[in-house]
């Protein structure tokens, strides 16, 4: 497969992330940030952690600490204190999380079926799925996708005319 393809593939997936993301209803006094950590907490099993979040998004832990604190304020989320270990801090959803959470699938889901049926014929909706699903298994992690080592410039760059 040539590069140039798998960067244009790469570029027109952001495209339809961005869409599905700008097609979120607003939530009014929510940051974008604290609806994907509400997102990343819906997702990951019950009683996760802070750290779990951060590692799920990709966040500094700071980032996620300060989206936790604005969606507690907010009544989407409670924190409580590990049990089994005080250090630990647990994260659950609350009804009103769990209904803002199953809003926001239902709207996005909505308007991705709309744009499905309106703009590709039924052909092309198949095709479509059919890549969902194998886009899915691109993304499971357990995928063991062999390294192919680059070679490395010398520290004083590459020759001349060689980049």
């Amino acid at each position: 497969m040539e590069d140039q393809d798998v960067r244009r593939f790469r570029a027109q997936m952001k495209l339809l992330q961005r869409r599905l993301r700008r097609e979120m209803p607003p939530v009014r006094g929510l940051s974008m940030t604290a609806l994907r950590v509400l997102g990343a907490v819906a997702r990951l099993p019950e009683e996760s952690q802070p750290r779990q979040v951060a590692d799920e998004l990709q966040m500094t832990s700071s980032n996620v600490a300060a989206a936790l604190r604005e969606l507690e304020e907010a009544g989407f989320i409670r924190r409580e204190k590990d049990s089994a270990d005080a250090r630990r801090v647990l994260l659950f959803l609350t009804g009103s999380g769990e209904a803002l959470v199953a809003d926001f699938r239902r709207e996005r889901d909505t308007w991705l079926g709309r744009a499905m049926e309106t703009l590709l014929d039924e052909e092309e909706q198949r095709l479509l799925l059919a890549a969902g699903h194998l886009m899915q298994r691109l993304a499971e992690p357990d995928q063991a996708v062999p390294v192919v080592p680059r070679p490395v410039a010398p520290a004083d760059g590459p020759p001349s005319g060689e980049l």
